[in-house]
């Protein structure tokens, strides 16, 4: 699976500004989950079918290479999700000390269980805030309603 990583910035800049797939490369500790990325190969398309999902999905708008978020848009992105991640929370509740010491594989996929449905690390990523990677799902809980972010290289990883 294919995913993106959207460099997004406060105001246009000049395609010769925007980060490479060599400067993430070159740092591998920076985005561990990557074997490799690469520049997308055709940039405005993948930035259409962004802005086709995040007006499909009432999350924002998206007009003259930018976009803004909603209000609502964690809201809506989020809805129902939260059940699931206090049910996870609650299985793990339940655990006793010997299930915690003898069963490690279980426990652990709990455990992962739980920080998946909190944020999807295995995504999309953003690249924001003086280069920092995040995942998308953390970035639209963290972004600004209303504020124009602007694209700058799109990268896909796998």
């Amino acid at each position: 699976m294919h995913c993106y990583i959207y460099e997004l910035l406060q105001a246009p800049v000049p395609e010769e500004k925007w980060t490479t797939e060599w400067d993430i490369s070159e740092n591998p500790d920076a985005f561990p989950i990557a074997d490799w990325v690469n520049t997308v190969e055709d940039r405005e398309d993948a930035i259409t079918h962004f802005g086709a999902w995040l007006e499909r999905n009432r999350l924002g708008r998206y007009t003259d290479g930018a976009f803004s978020v909603d209000a609502e848009a964690s809201d809506r992105y989020f809805e129902g999700r939260f059940n699931k991640f206090q049910q996870a929370v609650r299985i793990l509740q339940q655990l006793d000390e010997m299930q915690f010491i003898h069963e490690h594989d279980w426990v652990q996929q709990l455990i992962d269980l739980l920080g998946q449905l909190f944020t999807n690390k295995n995504g999309d990523y953003v690249l924001w805030n003086n280069n920092t990677l995040i995942p998308f799902e953390e970035f639209l809980r963290k972004a600004q309603p209303g504020q124009r972010y602007y694209f700058g290289a799109v990268l896909t990883y796998k």
